[in-house]
């Protein structure tokens, strides 16, 4: 009974503050659980937050469960949960309810159900997200000194995709012998991918990956991986995300020491990504390669990011890399390598 009084309240109080705003104005409006009214311009939602530009307070961030109403005669593409996109403008008067319609047909939605509204007319940079990490370390008892920079980049549009990591460690640490001689022992580790999604009806998808790995902790000299392969999302909601993926993969590498090789893998892969914990977010991504032939090698890795928003996009984070390879084609090489390091970064979306 109270929640069904409620809900009449913000009814009646959208009503009453559509009437107060003028027409010409065209104008988007949005109206708070609270039942405050705010004008301004639909940017899009994503991630839980609708951006929403005011000429009072510029661009802010409301969060999606804190509004009752929403409302602009613009071309938006609004993504449900299950994947099904709607397109058209955003109407309605009942809190908890969109309306998104154009000339002659209309579709009701339940807010719970939508994780995406991005204007149409936006470009190709408002549809991104991503972040950019550095962190180092200084230590003076071992005379050890390391870097780290790491980022990723993804752009989603109606029907692709794409996602670019890189990332870079380096570290450096002084020995001195009983005589008073000094060596500098050095390791750098290099990774990068590029991947291209096709978005499928609902939550599946099909994707291409290129790969390039170089670790001189694991005498690795090089790696190149080309995969193919398909996907399917198991949650999408307003602050998380899962998906799972399987393919095949094409692995040419290069060991110190030893001869080049080419062999075919196959892959499977899991993506956490929970970005509403309050100010933190969580993305943890895990891809297991097996080869099918000889001594059943498989190598893991794990990939994880944990980073709180201190200022505006700005942010303080723990990163977290683990490798491991049952069987090195390298007898020298070391079955597993890690990496963890605080850092400070930069993210938007």
């Amino acid at each position: 009974m109270i929640r069904w009084v409620t809900g009449l309240g913000i009814s009646v109080a959208a009503v009453l503050c559509w009437a107060a705003v003028p027409v010409a104005s065209q104008q988007d409006t949005v109206i708070l659980r609270s039942g405050n009214l705010v004008i301004g311009d639909v940017e899009r939602l994503s991630r839980g937050s609708l951006e929403f530009d005011t000429d009072e307070m510029d661009l802010v961030k409301i969060d999606w469960e804190d509004i009752a109403v929403v409302r602009s005669a613009g071309f938006f593409e609004v993504t449900l949960r299950s994947g099904e996109q709607y397109y058209g403008s955003l109407a309605g008067v009942d809190p908890g309810v969109l309306v998104v319609g154009g000339l002659g047909f209309t579709d009701t939605l339940d807010f719970r159900d939508v994780v995406l509204i991005q204007a149409f007319e936006r470009g190709f940079f408002a549809r991104t997200n991503g972040y950019v990490d550095v962190g180092t370390n200084l230590t003076r008892a071992n005379r050890l000194a390391s870097l780290l920079a790491k980022g990723r980049f993804s752009y989603k549009g109606p029907n692709w995709g794409l996602e670019v990591t890189a990332e870079s460690y380096w570290q450096t640490q002084q020995f001195v012998s009983e005589s008073g001689d000094t060596t500098t022992q050095s390791t750098k580790r290099n990774g990068s991918s590029a991947s291209v999604k096709r978005f499928l009806s609902g939550r599946w998808l099909v994707s291409a990956t290129a790969q390039a790995d170089q670790n001189q902790e694991l005498d690795l000299d090089r790696r190149l991986l080309g995969q193919i392969g398909g996907g399917f999302q198991i949650v999408r909601t307003h602050g998380l995300e899962w998906a799972v993926g399987l393919g095949g993969t094409v692995n040419d590498e290069l060991f110190v020491g030893e001869d080049r090789a080419t062999t075919g893998e196959f892959v499977f892969g899991t993506v956490f990504d929970a970005f509403d914990i309050g100010d933190v977010d969580w993305y943890t991504a895990v891809t297991t390669y097996a080869t099918p032939a000889g001594d059943g090698r498989f190598r893991v890795e794990l990939d994880a990011r944990i980073a709180w928003e201190i200022i505006s996009d700005f942010t303080i984070g723990l990163n977290v890399t683990e490798l491991y390879d049952s069987a090195p084609p390298s007898a020298t090489a070391a079955k597993r390598d890690y990496q963890y390091a605080l850092s400070i970064g930069w993210s938007w979306d």
